[in-house]
């Protein structure tokens, strides 16, 4: 079962982001880039879980801004990410982790934490 949110989770997944750019900045972004894991990063950190448009979810990652794009309609199409209108802008689109990614995340930087006690 899941870990419930609230505990010291949303740091270990902060020191995950910290972990993959520090790693990027010494081997390179072009050698060492994961844009899918950058944008779940932005996504599981967002307070409230508040969703993103979907402009702003591709600036989480470091890739061109249609790279970008592909990652998150292959998210989408995987069940990792849903999409939804924005309600005050129908032009904009919101993207937010689904609930089983959500406890996917939950399980992994709980497993993290572990490790590095």
């Amino acid at each position: 079962m899941p870990e419930q949110r609230g505990s010291d989770l949303p740091e270990i997944a902060q020191l995950a982001r910290r972990m993959h750019r520090v790693i990027g900045g010494v081997l390179g972004m072009e050698l060492y880039s994961a844009p899918a894991w950058d944008m779940l990063l932005d996504l599981y950190l967002r307070d409230e879980r508040k969703p993103i448009s979907l402009t702003s979810l591709c600036g989480a990652s470091t890739t061109a801004p249609r790279t970008g794009l592909n990652t998150i309609n292959r998210m989408v199409a995987r069940g990792l990410l849903v999409r939804s209108p924005d309600p005050d802008d129908g032009r904009r689109i919101h993207v937010r982790l689904s609930e089983d990614t959500t406890a996917m995340l939950d399980t992994c930087f709980a497993e993290l934490r572990t490790l590095l006690r």
